[in-house]
């Protein structure tokens, strides 16, 4: 290995809170400069028509190398069938004409992300030899725990489509209310080994990913803010904004919302929390000013929705913004935790696809040799796809791609049938299963459409769930000379395609460093691109974001990308056509529930919705990390488990 360069700063114990109480507020108007633009304007809501079926390859765009070449995110062809065969039935009056195929199976799971894996996987263990058939509509499984694979210059890197992130250290994680189910299963080590940086030109702190430092822990990178016109200012919170091109006001509220730490004390602050708006919680709680609300939130709304809260403060209910962690609300998790903030105790460990190495653990449990080399974590992390052993007409447990589920039924009266039927498309043919139950582990906006008998409590249930896109861009550059010539890791701006991307710590598994994490070698960028449309009304903000993305081609992102890189990175040597060796976009057309006020707890006297699909509907469960409140790997992975012994129960 080449000498290392100077040592990276070791993240100390210091917390931002030292930061900004020492630094800003003690300082007053003297670190303060004069007014200026704000953090940014809100995106302008594109209505433009977009097709919903007819999409072609130049749509999806280049896909990576390796197992998942031609599966990034929603590609055409999985949009086209989704809404031709989904959305628009387009296939229902013909389902009388499937012939059933395959016998009759013990369970049938539709969806194969985690939860769907985790189920099967609960259920094949608790119940050894039962026939079990998992139909996916992707031509891979893993749902958004994919990742993107790139050769460049002699080194496979590596980036997430979608799901990343498992919350350490697991003891703190535990104690601060977050889940880490099925550890042992998982293999993963008590604590995780991260690589360190070398060929630097100066110490530059690298997160252990690319999400703390966003926000919540922003004390964990060295970071730059670049605002137009103006040039990158860096570690903007370290001292206080001084360098800053936004007005005093904005400095101030902002450096007084991060030390909030006292909202009203009382036992029913989560149902009280779920009666607002977050953005209302800003302005009539923390006492966010009026003239400034809509700049904090300007800053706040790309940080809330790509961690997993899908659309903003004007939208989201401030319970929402609980669970991840934001100013002003996070003061509940303190009182909670005895005074300790969460975010200055917990991180996340992310392997270089993500959470794609859960999926790969849970396929590999239950079937062995779905997956090729061993079970150590180096060997599962590189393991490569043995398509021939997914779907073995001798195999108890079967996993069938490209198989776009529209039907699913009980076969007679749901509260005396004993079998339900699932219909779907593969390769232009349509065929029916038989299972004596079933799990839907995917989402409700497709649950909805395919679930032909529920009732209307339950259809009413689904139809409280809108969701909100996540365009995920990864950017494959032959160097990082640009970033260490900077002295930062991470990157914000207000102006153009994305908002945010980061250097990340790679984990050491079983010894061995999984990637190059050296200035003069490539990495992989991520992006998480919400589309916040906050003028918009609720909820035809989620369907007017989601327009917005599929009218987005390729080349027109492509082009952005390029055009944003060059801009903000240019004066430090970067050079698009000779840097970028490769783009990959993956659109998630759905990524995120949003959840309103009310959400969460109900209302009006009625249940929450997804307390209500948390139960079986006779033979049929439903699991995703949507109905535990908050999209997690982890909470994908424990409802998995519980519509797996939920319906273990009913064929006992």
């Amino acid at each position: 290995m080449p000498k290392s360069s100077p040592d990276e700063k070791s993240p100390a114990a210091i917390t931002r809170r030292d930061f900004v109480g020492g630094t800003l507020i003690g300082s007053g108007a003297a670190l303060l400069a004069s007014g200026a633009p704000s953090f940014g304007t809100a995106a302008e809501a594109q209505t433009v028509d977009a097709p919903l079926t007819g999409l072609g390859p130049d749509w999806t765009g280049p896909s990576g190398v390796g197992d998942y070449a031609g599966k990034n995110g929603n590609t055409a062809d999985v949009v086209n069938a989704a809404h031709g065969d989904i959305r628009n039935g387009q296939l229902d009056k013909r389902i009388a004409n499937a012939a059933v195929v395959g016998g009759l199976y013990d369970l049938i799971v539709v969806g194969a992300g985690i939860s769907g894996l985790t189920a099967a996987y609960i259920f094949q263990k608790e119940k050894p030899g039962a026939k079990i058939l998992l139909l996916d509509q992707h031509a891979i499984f893993g749902g958004e725990a994919k990742q993107n694979d790139f050769d460049v210059d002699g080194y496979r890197i590596t980036g997430p489509q979608g799901s990343t992130g498992v919350v350490v250290p697991f003891a703190r994680a535990v104690e601060s209310g977050f889940p880490s189910p099925f550890l042992k299963e998982l293999g993963y080590p008590d604590s995780f080994t991260y690589q360190k940086a070398e060929n630097l030109s100066q110490p530059i702190q690298i997160p252990a990913d690319m999400w703390t430092p966003m926000h919540i822990g922003w004390e964990r990178a060295d970071m730059a803010f670049y605002y137009e016109g103006k040039g990158m200012v860096k570690n903007p919170w370290r001292n206080g904004f001084a360098e800053a091109p936004i007005s005093d006001r904005l400095k101030r509220a902002l450096i007084e919302l991060e030390l909030y730490r006292t909202p009203p004390e009382r036992d029913d602050w989560a149902q009280w929390l779920d009666t607002m708006t977050y953005k209302a919680f800003l302005k009539d709680v923390a006492k966010v000013p009026v003239d400034v609300l809509d700049d904090v939130c300007a800053y706040l709304d790309p940080v809330m929705a790509a961690m997993g809260c899908g659309q903003g403060s004007d939208i989201i209910s401030a319970y929402s913004a609980w669970n991840y962690m934001m100013p002003g609300v996070n003061a509940y998790s303190r009182y909670l935790n005895g005074g300790i903030d969460p975010t200055d105790g917990i991180y996340l460990a992310t392997f270089p696809g993500g959470n794609t190495f859960a999926a790969k653990r849970f396929l590999k449990l239950a079937k062995p040799e779905a997956l090729t080399g061993g079970t150590s974590l180096h060997e599962l992390q590189y393991s490569n796809v043995n398509w021939d052993a997914l779907d073995r007409p001798e195999d108890n447990y079967r996993l069938r791609l490209s198989a776009t589920v529209f039907s699913v039924v009980h076969e007679g009266k749901p509260d005396k049938a004993e079998t339900v039927r699932v219909t779907y498309a593969k390769d232009g043919k349509m065929s029916s299963v038989r299972g004596r139950a079933v799990i839907c582990a995917g989402q409700q906006h497709a649950n909805k459409h395919i679930c032909h008998d529920i009732s209307v409590q339950y259809r009413e249930a689904m139809q409280a769930f809108q969701h909100a896109p996540i365009l995920v861009i990864n950017v494959a550059l032959r160097n990082w000379k640009f970033l260490d010539k900077l002295g930062v890791a991470s990157v914000r701006w207000f102006e153009g395609l994305g908002w945010w991307t980061s250097l990340r710590k790679n984990l050491i598994l079983d010894g061995k460093e999984t990637q190059p994490l050296d200035p003069n070698k490539p990495v992989v960028l991520t992006q998480y691109i919400p589309f916040l449309l906050p003028n918009v009304p609720w909820p035809q903000q989620c369907t007017q974001a989601r327009l917005s993305l599929f009218s987005m081609s390729f080349a027109d992102i492509e082009a952005q990308v390029r055009e944003q890189f060059t801009k903000m990175f240019g004066p430090y040597g970067f050079d698009a056509d000779r840097d970028i060796a490769g783009i990959v976009t993956n659109r998630q057309g759905h990524a995120y529930f949003v959840g309103p006020p009310g959400f969460f707890f109900g209302k009006d006297g009625k249940p929450a919705p997804k307390d209500v699909l948390r139960e079986p509907f006779h033979r049929i469960a439903f699991s995703h990390a949507e109905l535990s409140g908050a999209q997690m790997w982890e909470t994908a992975a424990e409802e998995g488990q519980r519509a797996a012994k939920q319906m273990l129960g009913k064929i006992a």
